[in-house]
């Protein structure tokens, strides 16, 4: 039985000319289960990103002619046969796709259900009597939930905010969006057709977020304005034992067979300690901790930092303030994107919510073009010799290609070029999406200093080079302290071991960056070294997590396990492996600095695997890696009980 949209032929062509003409293409052979199509046009696509194709007026014409005669005459919502998807997947980017890779793209696009965790022969009695505490509930902390609800093991979470979101819950600054595109920077379970912008902002991406957690019945489940103080491991009973605050000051202790710290990375803002801050009598606050009371229309602001948030906020506060003082460490790069600030067509959205196929391959080719496309310029070549400090061939390239994409922005006002060109290699920092920030800096209300220790007084500050800069409000884009993990609340492991005697202050490690060694029936999402340095979804780095977690924890229920504790050796193995990957990598070897490393210059947030390797990693447990503890039915020691 075909399913026919309620769309005219004409009106239908003048849909199809608002969409992606390399997506269609794939639509069209999925749709007409006939390659040749493929094997005729594809050679016009020259890449995964929209613009990257060269497919002529004429043919374009004729390719959307074909599918709307396929979408008209259809069944849209039939099963495609997974070997002309197989096929066309070498098609989807211009070039062959590892074979290996299909499976990552299968689950992406709905057409497995790789992602999700089964019994192995149906829910087994003793779920019953197993219970799970997941600290936070932003996208991690509801992608573990999901998966506990779905498995029908008793769960609950707790969040210290007044609502579910995580850092786009506490983010609300002017300009405050994603720079991973909207139609890959979502759940694979709940693909959203309808993104009003290809880079949503932050409203959107929050609706999506509760809308998610409304669409798979969580919200019963979470406990908000709860702040988790402490973790500490009994091993007479072989439980957590969680301390808890609400905010109206009542204490609850919670006991659970398992803790999930889903509490992030970026969520605990850094605000340097600048001379004469506490002297500041405007006011103060940090970008994560916006404060709406206060107006900034009329006024003169600084914009203390330069990095991904300040890289939105000051564009958008040009505009509106009197005057900026933008007070910059170090110059940043940044890349541009052609439909970074565009929405989406009607007729796109119509495309993406009627034809199946369609979004099936244009969330396919968004996931091809934000993975790992950069990682060539970050990987270090051990013969390259650059005297720019590159690392690589195609890092100088690409040094070359950005500084031009900075002249070409900054217009007449090449005297700002000393200031804003990085002296560093690309990737060694975050490297920015472009939201018209060079264009700001040439606006007359706009001035950018250089200042590495900015001093404050009472109404103004002091750069480096004694110049004093009026200011009524100022903004810290400051960043967050991201090699503090688990620095919220306090975690005690076997032997009342606290997480901190293991990792110190800021030296983090981990197995697959979620479980630590002493620490059994404790996993944590976006912990270290899982942040995703070479492009990729943060959404899924938390499906990854999530389905490894729920599934180790659906075998030890099944198997009867009531402690399962990684072993020494093999976080040492994974982490060894880890450092040899991570010594290849740019943010290891560039002398800038980088939130990416510790105090001691170690790499402690990004992975040096690529997005399909980390993804293969956490598919399957290997519990030859953990020492499996039956339940305990020894008398609880006095030694364990002392905490």
């Amino acid at each position: 039985m075909t399913t026919t949209p309620t769309v005219t032929r004409d009106e239908l062509t003048a849909i199809l000319r608002e969409g992606e003409v390399p997506t269609q293409l794939l639509t069209l052979c999925e749709l007409t289960q006939d390659r040749s199509y493929a094997q005729r046009w594809s050679s016009y696509i020259t890449g995964a990103s929209p613009w990257d194709h060269t497919f002529p007026d004429h043919i374009a014409g004729e390719l959307r002619e074909h599918l709307a005669d396929a979408i008209l005459t259809s069944d849209l919502h039939a099963n495609p046969d997974l070997s002309v998807i197989d096929a066309l997947l070498d098609h989807a980017a211009g070039s062959p796709l590892p074979p290996a890779e299909h499976a990552l793209l299968y689950k992406e696009m709905g057409l497995t259900d790789t992602g999700e965790v089964h019994w192995t022969t149906g829910r087994p009695d003793a779920a019953d009597s197993f219970h799970v505490l997941i600290i936070g509930a932003g996208l991690s902390g509801i992608a573990a939930a999901r998966h506990l609800k779905r498995l029908g093991i008793d769960f609950e979470v707790v969040e210290k905010s007044d609502n579910c979101g995580g850092t786009w819950h506490h983010n609300t600054y002017p300009g405050c969006g994603v720079d991973i595109a909207s139609h890959y920077f979502s759940y694979s379970f709940a693909r959203k057709p309808d993104w009003d912008r290809y880079y949503a902002k932050q409203p959107e991406i929050l609706a999506y977020i509760r809308d998610c957690v409304a669409t798979e019945g969580l919200s019963d489940s979470i406990s908000y304005n709860t702040e988790v103080l402490s973790a500490t491991w009994h091993e007479h009973d072989q439980t957590w034992l969680v301390a808890t605050r609400t905010a109206d000051g009542d204490a609850r202790n919670i006991r659970a067979n398992i803790v999930i710290s889903a509490a992030g990375l970026l969520h605990r803002p850094s605000i340097p300690d600048l001379p004469g801050l506490t002297d500041f009598e405007g006011p103060a606050f940090h970008a994560a901790e916006w404060d709406h009371s206060v107006s900034v229309e009329g006024k003169r602001v600084a914009l203390i930092g330069t990095g991904a948030s300040g890289n939105q906020i000051g564009p958008a506060l040009a505009p509106i303030v009197d005057h900026l003082t933008v007070f910059q460490r170090s110059a940043q790069w940044n890349v541009g994107v052609e439909n970074y600030s565009d929405t989406v067509t009607d007729g796109e959205k119509w495309l993406l919510a009627h034809v199946p196929a369609y979004a099936r391959w244009f969330r396919a080719r968004t996931l091809l073009s934000q993975n790992d496309v950069m990682r060539p310029a970050q990987t270090v070549d051990p013969n390259w010799h650059g005297d720019d400090g590159s690392i690589s061939a195609e890092n100088a390239r690409m040094r070359e290609v950005l500084t031009q994409y900075i002249v070409d922005e900054l217009g007449d006002r090449h005297d700002l070029l000393p200031q804003v060109l990085p002296d560093y290699p690309p990737f060694t920092k975050r490297m920015l999406r472009d939201n018209g920030w060079y264009r700001m800096l040439r606006r007359e209300n706009v001035e950018l200093v250089c200042s590495r220790t900015p001093c404050f007084e009472a109404d103004a500050i002091i750069d480096d080079a004694g110049n004093r800069h009026p200011i009524d409000v100022a903004v810290f884009a400051t960043g967050f302290e991201a090699s503090k993990m688990l620095a919220s609340y306090s975690v005690y492991g076997r032997q009342g071991t606290s997480i901190r005697d293991v990792w110190g202050d800021d030296d983090p490690r981990a197995y697959l960056g979620i479980t630590v060694p002493g620490f059994p029936n404790f996993f944590i999402m976006y912990g270290p070294n899982t942040n995703i340095g070479t492009g990729g979804s943060i959404f899924a780095q938390a499906e990854n997590w999530s389905r490894y977690i729920a599934d180790l924890v659906k075998t030890m229920i099944e198997r009867n396990v009531a402690a399962a504790d990684v072993s020494d050796d093999a976080c040492t193995r994974y982490n060894e492996q880890l450092d040899a990957r991570l010594a290849q990598m740019v943010w290891s070897v560039s002398p800038a600095g980088t939130w990416y490393r510790n105090r001691a210059g170690r790499v402690t947030t990004n992975m040096p695997w690529t997005s399909f390797e980390y993804w293969a990693m956490t598919q399957e447990v290997d519990l030859d890696d953990y020492v499996l503890d039956a339940p305990n039915t020894t008398s609880p020691s006095e030694s364990t009980l002392a905490r």
